[in-house]
């Protein structure tokens, strides 16, 4: 859809991690960003989420040819928990129970398949 709808949409994701590891997996995710690999380590952690833990996210981490130093490093980096807790905090006020959850323009998409998007974008690009 951003793609299709290139400078008439455009993508805000926010991190909710509520399920065992998660959190450790989006602050790795949000630090490997540094290397411009977020949606890549982003999209393996969500196939693997129901093995992560620590040696699965240092595996797929190098399976990415991530620097694990400087990855290591930015994992420590304060700003990245303060994200994912302000992120946290916009969730809970929104009602939010699980990931993925899809607003667009604040409206709660219920049907995530491609045709749902389409159908969404479509209808607000139109008014």
């Amino acid at each position: 859809m951003l793609e299709k709808y290139t400078g008439k949409v455009k993508l805000a994701h926010k991190n909710f991690p509520h399920h065992d590891f998660s959190r450790e997996a989006a602050t790795t995710a949000l630090a490997a960003e540094e290397q411009g690999k977020f949606w890549e380590i982003h999209a393996k952690f969500f196939e693997n989420q129901s093995v992560l833990n620590a040696q699965k996210v240092s595996v797929i981490a190098r399976e990415l040819k991530l620097d694990m130093k400087k990855l290591e490093r930015k994992i420590q980096d304060p700003a990245i928990e303060e994200l994912i807790d302000r992120d946290m905090d916009d969730g809970r006020q929104l009602g939010i129970l699980g990931t993925p959850t899809v607003y667009i323009n604040g409206k709660l998409l219920m049907d995530h398949s491609l045709q749902g998007f389409e159908t969404a974008i479509a209808t607000v690009l139109l008014k």
